[in-house]
């Protein structure tokens, strides 16, 4: 994990934003007459600039270990730097839109000479008698970059070793950006296969002989089916199947759909079933209530329960304070249960005191897996068209043994680079001892996101601060990476940045980074509603590549843990820290993005230290966060200036 950070702190930075930003620096010094003495620097960083570029393409863990250290620390100092002067030019901007509108206001002759003045007050305050007004801090900010340009002489002969020693296949190519796949063309992704394993599955929980011989007395023991296989193998995938099959929807009142994951909480899981079938959040929030609330609910339904993605193998209560409210009802009650471990499956069973039953989920067939690779390599679904890639294509396709996730992540890799020697390359030099494994299906992962460009792998990075199994909505996702500053700073027109944002999201769903979603909505409307997943693989993924620059805390410990690097953060469950645990976050000065997640019992205390941690983060570009009971968002006192993105509800 040391070397996690290693190159994401680099690559998060381009050096043509480095450009930009001293362009637009020295354009301000020179507009109030303060670059005097800065010729030098100038100079320096224009000579450096390239070079910071030649060490950041070869910085990449797979090939640097033993500079990883300095380097990373090197890469960190060069991306302060680089923030410190935009934040500088960001309040210098601020201070500009104020005199316009301040100027725009003016009408009479007294109001024009009060203007005079507090332009020149204003004034004043841009040129700065301290050393926090933003024209001494744009130049400190320089001076602080050109030291940190001048570190890059450290590291020249990682470029010097390597630059004839990388293969065209880890030189990243540019990504195909001009392809627009608008929202509206879309579509979910097709099922290839699959077939077998349904008919298995939706038989098993039609079947009504067990639910005829029940004991009405004794309806307390709910069978339960487990499907079991590795991640990426298609869980969640065959679990969506048979929820969407008619003999399910004929034969039960309601599927529930539950999406659990690592955090397996009775108290949470329960309200997320009552809002599956009623559509309301609760107004109750106790276990205890809540216990009462989906008893009342579901006690005459005969339902099918599916819990995706469950890893709790070890406390029995857990699974005790869930199942005590479903254990009353009708007959004909069944739970279908996906995991990575037959250990859940056991538990579970053990604890609803049923039968076990489960199904071993394996690869697809060569073909079906042929065909799924097919489908996402080629932009003509008619692989013909493509003669001299059909048989490497297949043999990748085969290597890769059916695991349907990584088929696609390769496939949609593969897309991008339609060269057959880089297919050929990829396949002899990546998959000759490829084996289906955990290891070498994150290895594999892993290498598709080195050969993002970096806007990508930064946008990417970004979203691993949002829960497992969070529903991304794309025009408020694209607006957090626009205001969070992931979308490159060179182009100043909202429109433009509105427009790559969408670029990005879309070939992260086409490389299978994110997945898109449908859902119909109820009470007899004939509309869609769009919304981008993320598999938990590709969401551990991103937590390990985002290592010190992203991070997500639900815990006391967890907060301790955090690097001072950190630029975006979400906190769950806050409701459970401590003040002082809650004050300690003033202390990452350099947050672009905090997050507050939704949580419930929240004090009065609780609830303004919040409130000063948020006025204290100077640099905050994006807010987003619950409102709890007599709570109040920062107003104009807390002078954050570089603010773009609020998100607030309320109770």
């Amino acid at each position: 994990m040391e070397t996690a950070v290693l190159v994401f702190a680099g690559k998060s930075l381009a050096t043509p934003a480095i450009s930009f930003f001293v362009n637009k620096a020295f354009s301000y010094l020179n507009e109030y007459r303060k670059a005097e003495g800065l010729e030098a620097v100038k100079n320096r960083l224009e000579e450096n600039i390239p070079k910071i570029q030649s060490v950041i393409d070869v910085a990449d863990p797979d090939y640097i270990k033993d500079k990883s250290e300095a380097l990373d620390a090197w890469l960190w100092q060069l991306r302060d730097a680089v923030e410190e002067a935009e934040d500088a030019i960001d309040e210098l901007e601020v201070e500009r839109d104020q005199n316009k509108v301040s100027h725009q206001a003016g009408s009479s002759s007294f109001t024009r000479m009060k203007h005079k003045f507090v332009q020149s007050v204003k004034h004043v305050r841009v040129l700065g008698t301290t050393s926090n007004s933003p024209l001494k801090r744009l130049k400190k900010a320089l001076e602080g970059l050109d030291e940190a340009a001048k570190g890059v002489k450290n590291f020249l002969t990682l470029v010097q070793i390597h630059q004839n020693t990388r293969s065209n296949l880890n030189n990243p190519e540019q990504d195909d950006i001009s392809f627009r796949a608008k929202g509206k063309d879309l579509n979910a992704d097709r099922v290839f296969g699959r077939e077998n394993e349904k008919e298995h599955i939706v038989g098993w929980l039609t079947n009504t002989s067990s639910e005829d011989n029940q004991d009405a007395k004794n309806n307390n023991h709910v069978p339960i089916m487990s499907i079991v296989g590795h991640g990426g193998i298609g869980k969640t995938t065959l679990a969506q199947l048979i929820s969407h099959d008619s003999r399910i929807k004929k034969h039960f009142d309601t599927v529930i759909w539950v999406a659990v994951s690592m955090s397996f909480d009775a108290k949470t899981l329960l309200d997320k079933i009552i809002q599956s079938v009623t559509l309301l959040k609760p107004s109750v929030d106790t276990y205890e209530a809540l216990q009462q609330h989906l008893k009342k609910e579901i006690e005459t339904i005969k339902y099918l329960l599916i819990l995706d993605d469950v890893w709790e193998d070890k406390d029995i209560s857990k699974w005790e304070n869930l199942f005590s409210s479903l254990r009353t009802g009708v007959c004909g009650r069944k739970i279908l249960l996906t995991t990575r471990m037959q250990s859940v499956a056991d538990l579970a069973s053990a604890v609803m005191r049923c039968e076990r039953e489960f199904f071993p989920l394996c690869g697809l067939e060569e073909d079906e897996n042929l065909r799924l690779f097919n489908h996402h390599a080629f932009i003509n679904p008619d692989p013909q068209e493509f003669e001299d890639f059909q048989q490497v294509g297949e043999e990748i396709a085969k290597k890769l043994r059916g695991c349907p996730l990584v088929t696609k992540v390769v496939a949609g890799h593969l897309r991008a680079h339609m060269k057959v020697q880089f297919w050929n390359t990829f396949l002899h030099e990546h998959l000759d001892n490829f084996d289906g494994s955990m290891e070498d299906v994150v290895k594999v992962l892993k290498l598709s996101y080195y050969h993002l460009v970096p806007g990508l792998q930064v946008c990417f990075r970004y979203c691993s601060i949002f829960p497992k199994n969070h529903e991304f909505k794309k025009e408020e996702l694209v607006k957090m990476w626009i205001a969070a500053g992931l979308i490159s700073q060179t182009t100043g027109e909202a429109e433009r940045a509105q427009d790559a944002a969408e670029e990005y999201l879309d070939l992260l769903n086409r490389k299978s980074f994110f997945e898109l979603k449908l859902r119909n909505f109820r009470f007899g409307r004939n509309e869609c509603h769009e919304y981008f997943v993320m598999h938990d693989l590709m969401h551990d993924l991103a937590t390990w590549v985002s290592s010190g620059e992203c991070a997500r805390i639900a815990d006391v410990a967890s907060s301790k843990k955090l690097k001072p690097t950190v630029r975006h953060l979400s906190v769950a469950g806050i409701d459970g820290f401590p003040v002082d645990a809650i004050k300690s976050l003033s202390q990452f000065k350099n947050l672009r993005t905090i997050i507050i997640e939704d949580c419930h019992d929240i004090q009065d205390d609780t609830s303004r230290e919040v409130e000063k941690v948020i006025e204290s983060l100077k640099a905050l570009r994006v807010v987003q966060y619950h409102m709890f009971s007599r709570s109040r968002f920062p107003g104009k006192e807390a002078n954050l200036k570089h603010l773009r993105y609020v998100s607030v509800s309320m109770n």
